[in-house]
């Protein structure tokens, strides 16, 4: 299954990101177990996406090295992974203690807004062998 998110990283994550923002589609989207709500889920999919395409770009860094260019994208990519994670446990800090949660949600939203694009970055910086 990561085999296939890996290889289609990109329109995985596109497609977690609108269903994060399309409450409609929230009805046909299984929320994983001990998840507070559907975003807390999403956001956890989408995170474990942008963790696999960083496993993925260090593994092939370590047998094809990255040009500078790759190498900085890839920083990035981690810095908004840390940035993304970092939001998603204050939201769902946020929702676990019953604290308005507009404003995590809409930092969150961001963030993996974010972590989105330095994932298309990467997917066109890299160096393919």
């Amino acid at each position: 299954m990561f085999e296939f998110f890996i290889q289609h990283q990109l329109w995985t994550l596109l497609l977690v990101v609108a269903v994060l923002s399309m409450a409609a589609c929230a009805a046909h989207y299984k929320v994983h177990p001990g998840a507070l709500n559907a975003t807390d889920s999403v956001a956890y999919d989408t995170l474990l996406i942008a963790e696999a395409a960083i496993d993925q770009a260090r593994a092939e860094n370590q047998t094809h090295p990255l040009s500078a260019q790759a190498k900085d994208a890839l920083n990035t990519l981690i810095d908004s992974y840390n940035v993304a994670r970092t939001a998603w446990l204050t939201y769902r800090g946020a929702i676990a203690t019953n604290t308005p949660s507009d404003q995590y949600f809409q930092l969150l939203t961001r963030n993996l807004t974010d972590l989105t694009d330095a994932l298309e970055v990467l997917k066109r910086r890299e160096v393919k062998p």
